[in-house]
């Protein structure tokens, strides 16, 4: 099953994930990819598996590396993010937290899109933030569900994120459709 995250910036999308991940690796199942969190100076890209952390952005250029109208991004962490999507791939659920203005230019992490509904790639929860969702869209594969995260599901949202990824298992629900079209998922019903 393949999950776009969404909601607005600062809705509570990466802690979602988080709790999704501890929930995953509680019974046992491997998680890999990557988080990114804001700190103070720009932001941190974590690697799942490694736990690992190196700094991907700051709000100033001592980088040298791509821009966005707010960040500086670090190639170094760009690198090392690419390394984690890579090594997460055979994992049972890829993260990729987030794609936005560099991977619609073709930088940053745009290879992840390609990844996502590829047959390497089980399961896989991707953060989009909302506004830029539309332009996402149509450069993703089919059968894509997509969340919205709002604060009125965002602590009950990764319980159900799990249960929903437990029941896409086709050993689990053998009458899954896993070519539908992409789904729209209501929070209210989720």
């Amino acid at each position: 099953m393949h999950i776009i995250l969404t909601g607005k910036t600062g809705i509570g999308k990466t802690t979602v994930c988080e709790k999704v991940i501890a929930m995953a690796e509680h019974h046992g199942h491997s998680c890999g990819g990557f988080l990114t969190a804001k700190c103070e100076r720009g932001i941190i890209i974590t690697d799942i598996r490694t736990g690992e952390k190196k700094p991907l952005a700051g709000l100033t250029d001592i980088y040298g590396g791509p821009r966005t109208w707010r960040y500086f991004f670090n190639p170094e962490g760009i690198e090392f993010g690419n390394r984690a999507l890579s090594g997460g791939v055979t994992s049972e659920i890829l993260f990729v937290d987030e794609i936005g203005h560099l991977e619609l230019r073709g930088e940053g992490f745009a290879g992840a899109i390609e990844m996502v509904g590829t047959e390497s790639v089980r399961n896989s929860i991707v953060v989009i933030r909302k506004k830029l969702l539309p332009e996402f869209l149509p450069r993703l594969c089919r059968g894509i569900t997509v969340i919205e995260t709002t604060r009125s599901n965002r602590d009950t949202l990764p319980q159900k994120i799990y249960n929903l990824l437990r029941l896409s298992n086709a050993a689990i629900h053998p009458n899954y459709d896993r070519t539908s079209a992409g789904v729209i998922a209501d929070p209210a019903h989720i």
